[in-house]
């Protein structure tokens, strides 16, 4: 009898479970403080890093600043290269902070990692236990891919939000049955085409069809024909399209969108197939390891539930569909990460289970070392990223500034290419022109500042134009930037004459 009081609580629960559930807690607030740090700790302290990111701050600077919400502009042009969700959020945060510095920006991508990460911890806990699901939302939260995407001004973690949220909602109403997740799924649907455009749905429905196929699960093929979830998702996702249409001419949008899915299909030289695989392999390190624990029973495990076959589709399916197209890019496939995470959580916590048994300290040394990756890329977002990337924007700003006070109220312009992340901290559109229109500006006589990559400083050869200076390690540790001077900035005595 001593040996039961000691073995059990009084209300049956053994010290095992109680210290078990003592565990999880730690292990879950470890989890949701790290995921906060991770995702949004320093990203006020790096300026752009990338050339696309850039890009979708300067359509969010261009919004806030010209208040024209419905036909986004790139330094000063019409930009429809992506529906405008994005932006629309990006925009409303910026008049929420008055401000559209780049943490600003980059608000929709970490809320959007945010949520997703622990709205998977939320559905999937119901249906396939709390360590699983927790597990899932490990394999997010130090994964460096995912966080690097959670902490950038670009569309892809919207979009990640959008496709995932619908396949956990669509499994929900599997289950559960009822119009409310039903109908959620569409409208999410209707986002992310917003967000993205016909490639979000690659995400869901190919997946989607194929699991009901071969389960033979009528519920799932024919929730993917309900007329009214069809008209929700029209809603949302075409009046933007048909105004803009109707607004100019010859249907732009349209052409941009068939000539994205065409060039993403099809290039001249594609990515080799495994490009994907190679990715995900570090993408997801050292998580992928459980797959080597007894595959061919763990696979038996996965494929025999209901919820590893659907997660499973959901990850594996995108992932062949994006892999035989030619062009390839490691952001493409990341909304299949969230399901990847799934699957994978499910084959950890198969591996949990059987293992603990064996050493009982397994899920004290499995929290210390999730506890210690995630401090590593905090570390690394705050210390270590800025120095080790800072010649991708050291010249940014107070290159900006000196342009200003060297053009003495003349125009600025880029020679054939721009430099967007310039654009952005210049404040204002810096136009494009070709060597035909530099030559034809300085026969009339016209004073200007001319930035020219190197690539591009060749073109300029023959021509009466002063170079004031070279920035060298301009956004790369091999590119120059060079500022030329025409006019009477080249020749101010001449001119005074």
């Amino acid at each position: 009898m001593s040996g039961n009081i000691i073995g059990k609580h009084e209300n049956g629960i053994s010290i095992n479970e109680r210290d078990e559930d003592r565990l999880f807690r730690i292990f879950f607030w470890v989890l949701l403080a790290g995921s906060l740090l991770v995702f949004f700790a320093g990203i006020w302290s790096v300026p752009l890093l990338t050339h696309n990111e850039g890009r979708r701050l300067v359509v969010l600077q261009e919004m806030l600043a010209g208040r024209n919400w419905l036909i986004p502009t790139m330094n000063g042009q019409v930009y429809l290269e992506k529906p405008p969700l994005f932006y629309w959020i990006g925009a409303t945060m910026g008049l929420l902070f008055n401000s559209s510095a780049e943490w600003v920006m980059r608000l929709p991508s970490g809320l959007s990692a945010f949520a997703v990460t622990w709205l998977l911890f939320a559905r999937l806990k119901k249906w396939v236990g709390r360590w699983s699901s927790l597990f899932a939302v490990l394999i997010l939260v130090t994964s460096y891919f995912f966080t690097q995407m959670a902490r950038v001004g670009e569309l892809d973690m919207l979009l990640a939000f959008c496709t995932f949220a619908s396949v956990l909602f669509y499994y929900d109403y599997l289950e559960e049955g009822g119009g409310r997740f039903l109908y959620a799924v569409y409208v999410l649907l209707g986002l992310a085409f917003m967000t993205k455009g016909p490639v979000a749905l690659l995400f869901f429905f190919p997946p989607v069809l194929l699991y009901g196929l071969l389960d033979r699960n009528k519920k799932a093929l024919y929730g993917l024909i309900d007329w009214r979830g069809w008209l929700l998702f029209s809603i949302i996702a075409f009046p933007w399209f048909l105004y803009i249409d109707s607004q100019l001419q010859g249907t732009p949008l349209w052409g941009t969108l068939e000539r994205q899915v065409s060039d993403k299909v099809v290039q001249k030289e594609g990515d080799p197939f495994y490009f994907y695989l190679r990715h995900l392999a570090g993408g997801v390190a050292p998580w992928f390891l459980v797959f080597f624990w007894r595959p061919g029973t763990l696979f038996k495990k996965l494929f025999t539930t209901v919820s590893g076959r659907y997660f499973g589709l959901t990850a594996l399916v995108p992932l062949i569909i994006f892999s035989l197209f030619d062009s390839k890019s490691e952001k493409y496939i990341l909304p299949l990460y969230p399901a990847l995470a799934a699957w994978m959580g499910f084959a950890l916590g198969y591996w949990f289970a059987e293992a603990k048994q064996g050493w009982k300290p397994l899920p004290v040394v499995l929290t210390a070392f999730s506890g210690l990756v995630i401090a590593l890329l905090i570390i690394f977002y705050l210390f270590i990223q800025p120095n080790v990337m800072s010649y991708r924007f050291e010249a940014l700003k107070p290159l900006a500034a000196r342009i200003d006070r060297l053009r003495d109220n003349n125009p600025v312009y880029f020679l054939e290419k721009v430099s967007i992340q310039l654009v952005y901290y210049y404040g204002r559109p810096i136009p494009v022109v070709t060597r035909e229109e530099v030559k034809r500006k300085m026969g009339n006589g016209e004073s200007f500042l001319l930035l020219a990559m190197e690539k591009q400083q060749p073109a300029l050869k023959g021509m009466d134009i002063c170079l004031l200076e070279k920035i060298p390690r301009y956004t790369s540790r091999h590119e120059e930037l060079y500022i030329n001077k025409a006019g009477k900035l080249c020749h101010p005595r001449q001119e005074s004459r």
